[in-house]
Order: C-alpha cells, then structure tokens, then sequence
C-alpha cells in the first residue's frame, strides 16, 4: 500500500487579468491528505492521437507528462474512464475524447464533451485537478462555416463546461489551456479563443475565479508548439517532431504552481479507483 503523505491545492483568490503568457496568481492551500487525483480532460490530443487518427505510441502528451510529475517525485494519480490510446502507460486513464467538440450542433454533429461526459467523469472519478483543453474540433468547424459554430458560440460552449464542471464540485482545480495553434485552424480564431480578454478563455478564468473557483491559467499553450507541419504532420494532432512533449511541459509547469514536490510513492492500482 502506498504511504499517503499530505498534499495540498489552491483555493479560491479574487479575479485576476491574465495574460496569454502569465498564470493567474496561486491561491491560498487546502490541504489533501491523499495522492492528487489529476484528470486529463480534452478531444484527440489529450488522448494521443497520431496523424491520420491513430494511437500514438507514447500516449501523446499524457506519457511524457506522467514521466515529468513522477521523476520530480509528485504523489498523484490519473483518473478517467478511458485507458485507449495509452500503449505500456503506467497510469493510463484519462478523459480524451477523439472527435468531441465542446457542444455539438446539427449543421455537423459529434459527441460533446458537455452533458453526460463531463457529468459522468466528474461524479464517477471525483478528481481534484482536472486539465482541460478542447475547442480544436469546434474551431474546424468554424473554419468549415457550419452553422452555429460562430467563434461567439464556441467561447460560450467552453463556458458552459466550465460552469458544468464547478457545479458538480465547486471545490475541484482546473487548469485551463487554450487550444494549440494547429495549422489548419485560422491563427486569429485561435487567438480569438485563446487569448480574447472580452470572451476568450483567459476572460472565462477571471471571471470563474471572481465566483470563487480554483482556477489557473496553463499560460503558453497556443504558442507551445510551432504552427508548422514539422509539429502537425496532419495541420491538426502534434504528432510530430516533439509537438506533444511540448504541450506536457506546459501542463508540468502549471502543476508545479500548485502541487507540493513529495518524495511519496504513487497510488496503487487499487488505491487509485478509490473515490
């Protein structure tokens, strides 16, 4: 059994203005007497995905991110319902949801992470950070001209899983990183999306940390990985050259605001299904 040591998350902070380069302020700790469970929360990208649509061998991001957190000696667990798209991962359950847009609408539907996904990974894992990233499958369809998907609508679908998520567990952390700049999205949508400080994701973090919310920036996503297909072999997955370790190393660095170095094992298996 693993020993469990001590932990602890940020809390709740008044509202900050950030910039695309600069987190928002760490705020105060509440400790966690447990591993941290850390949820990985997103489309394609978070899962692992290769040009063409197949697994990547090394699990996208999530293997490097894994190797980051363990090697520095942090005491955390994964937690999802989904093991694909992992290989030989030590710890390969996560909430990546290849094709998923945020909210779906009829001019070109999909599964949306919205609604019942996020309901169920939420009440079924109860995780204490979860790393959200997902709007690229809406952005192509912004890019297409598919009704409904105006850059307007797709801010707001990014509200609404963040007000889903902090309804479900008003004391849960999210980490929230704009989009990467995949080359066959318009850099001024991702921008737009990313960056805008009326409606884009950095004006969402704010405004969920003037309700109270534990919420930080992971701040450099959109530029994490050069648009160029060196880095997105297919203009969409960062499945080249070292695109998707790059995007580990900037969730890493978001962590590290706000997770404790611990020389603590991780969590079992078992240990890990425990809510």
């Amino acid at each position: 059994m693993a020993v469990l040591i001590a932990t602890s998350l940020a809390g709740p902070a008044p509202a900050v203005v950030a910039s695309s380069t600069t987190a928002l302020a760490p705020a105060s700790p509440a400790p966690i007497s447990r591993p941290v469970r850390i949820m990985e929360l997103g489309d394609s990208i978070t899962a692992g995905i290769m040009a063409g649509g197949g697994p990547d061998a090394h699990a996208g991001y999530r293997a490097e991110l894994v190797q980051l957190l363990t090697s520095h000696g942090y005491q955390f667990a994964m937690v999802g319902s989904r093991t694909d798209y992992s290989g030989q991962l030590a710890y390969p359950q996560h909430e990546g949801w290849p094709g998923y847009v945020l909210r779906s609408y009829p001019s070109r539907p999909a599964g949306q992470l919205y609604g019942p996904i996020i309901h169920d990974a939420m009440l079924d894992y109860h995780p204490d950070i979860v790393l959200l990233m997902a709007g690229t499958n809406d952005l192509l369809r912004h890019e297409d001209g598919y009704a409904g998907y105006t850059l307007a609508n797709i801010k707001h679908s990014m509200d609404l899983v963040l007000g889903q998520i902090f309804a479900l567990d008003p004391h849960v952390t999210v980490i929230v990183a704009g989009v990467v700049d995949s080359p066959k999205i318009d850099e001024r949508s991702v921008f737009s999306f990313d960056n805008d400080s009326a409606d884009g994701i950095i004006a969402l973090v704010s405004k969920y940390r003037s309700f109270g919310h534990s919420i930080f920036l992971a701040p450099g996503m959109d530029r994490a990985v050069p648009r160029s297909y060196v880095y997105f072999p297919d203009g969409i997955h960062p499945s080249g050259s070292d695109g998707y370790d790059r995007i580990a190393a900037v969730w890493y660095r978001s962590l590290q605001q706000i997770l404790p170095q611990d020389a603590g094992p991780v969590a079992s298996s078992t240990e890990r299904a425990k809510p």
